[in-house]
């Protein structure tokens, strides 16, 4: 076997690899959190965001509450999604606060 034909199986069979992580998920409904959840394995956080104003719950209601085939929409993100970690990002970043500290305050 040639260099030629062993990159060309590795390039076949990385991705055949990456094709078959990413799981195709359908709507068995029509109800907000299916609509949320095959959303946000879609990858799309656009889309991602949309759903989460048009359905009426907070990011945090939908990040804390939303359950998907038994477990909740960040980890089913994290095992089906296309995208996942940019996904994550977007939906983690409600999890986040600020605090202010008034450094020059006299006491």
């Amino acid at each position: 076997m040639n260099i030629k034909n062993i990159v060309a199986a590795t390039i076949i069979t990385l991705g055949l690899t990456a094709t078959a992580h990413a799981a195709k998920v359908t709507a068995s409904d029509k109800s907000i959190s299916t609509d949320l959840c095959v959303t946000a394995v879609s990858g799309n956080r656009a889309a991602m965001h949309s759903s989460i104003k048009s359905s009426g719950y907070s990011p945090q209601f939908v990040i804390n509450k939303v359950q998907c085939n038994g477990e909740n929409l960040l980890s089913f993100v994290e095992n089906n999604g296309k995208n996942s970690s940019s996904m994550l990002k977007m939906l983690d970043r409600t999890k986040t606060s600020v605090s202010i500290t008034d450094l020059a305050s006299v006491n």
